[in-house]
């Protein structure tokens, strides 16, 4: 009601004839500009409008980054909370010493329009269910170039994230990788890579020396590589690549594994995992939604 009559008053103001310094009328159009667009959110839109001035005002950060921007990525339901949504957001943070270079991180908050939590916990079994709602898949992760089995064409689209020393990867993806293979008109298979860095310090040079081969067009690299174990505990560049190209048959520099094409690839694997939230490995995503018990490959393809 408040909108409503002020929007009345600036618009029999204007069409009233009284006399107005230019400032009064440039402050009046604002005004009647203000509500109009205020009238046209919906109450979930001014709901979100609200929570993002409250997370902007809750974020700390310090003299090393500034604040660039906040937005709403991806809103669900909670199906185990009525009335409550999880919102994942987006948080654009400027890099002070890196001449502004922008930074992306990713958080989730909880909402009912009235209050604001972080997190949840189950005090049964101590669960967090912060950590169970993760975001839906957009379709800018079925990227060709990383499509390693299946056609783009297939009904069903999996999406991998994987560390090649992580040992449960090395056991749950020989067994992906080949039903795929095997079944390519009815699954296409999305890999990006995941480095586990403070579990695994080999992995990113690992994972740089099978960019490398792809990009040198190797036929199935990661089944390659997963047939292979690289546990050696190191972050010696020279050794871990020795230990590779003995088990892979082949001859890769620290100077190829630095090339301005493997480090971009390598840090969008990295970013895009980001996106989603990932924090370890396998994860598995069929048709957009996170596979927790990642043997939904198994109902595609008619395995037991």
């Amino acid at each position: 009601m408040q909108l409503m009559s002020k929007l009345l008053i600036t618009t029999a103001l204007l069409s009233s004839g009284v006399t107005l310094f230019a400032k009064d009328v440039k402050d009046i159009h604002k005004d009647v500009k203000n509500i109009h667009e205020t009238l046209k959110l919906t109450k979930e839109q001014k709901h979100q409008k609200r929570l993002l001035e409250y997370v902007k005002r809750a974020i700390s950060v310090n003299k090393d980054y500034q604040l660039k921007g906040i937005r709403i990525r991806q809103t669900k339901v909670v199906k185990q909370l009525p009335d409550w949504k999880v919102y994942f957001l987006d948080i654009d943070l400027a890099i002070v010493k890196q001449k502004g270079k922008i930074m992306t991180v990713h958080d989730k908050i909880f909402s009912n329009g009235k209050f604001i939590v972080r997190d949840f916990i189950n005090i049964v079994n101590r669960s967090s269910l912060k950590d169970k709602l993760v975001p839906d898949m957009d379709d800018s992760f079925y990227r060709k170039d990383h499509l390693i089995y299946g056609s783009q064409k297939a009904p069903n689209k999996i999406v991998v994230f994987s560390d090649p020393i992580c040992p449960f990867c090395q056991g749950y993806l020989p067994k992906l990788l080949k039903a795929v293979k095997e079944n390519p008109d009815k699954i296409a298979l999305y890999y990006y890579h995941f480095p586990l860095v403070m579990l695994h310090k080999e992995a990113p040079t690992v994972i740089k020396a099978a960019i490398v081969l792809e990009d040198r067009g190797m036929k199935d690299v990661m089944q390659k590589i997963y047939s292979h174990k690289f546990d050696i505990d190191t972050s010696d560049e020279k050794k871990i690549l020795a230990e590779f190209n003995k088990k892979m048959g082949t001859k890769i520099t620290p100077k190829d594994i630095h090339s301005k094409r493997v480090q971009a690839r390598y840090d969008e694997d990295v970013k895009m995992a980001g996106k989603m939230m990932i924090s370890g490995t396998p994860t598995v995503y069929v048709n957009g939604k996170k596979d927790f018990s990642r043997k939904k490959y198994k109902e595609i393809i008619g395995e037991k």
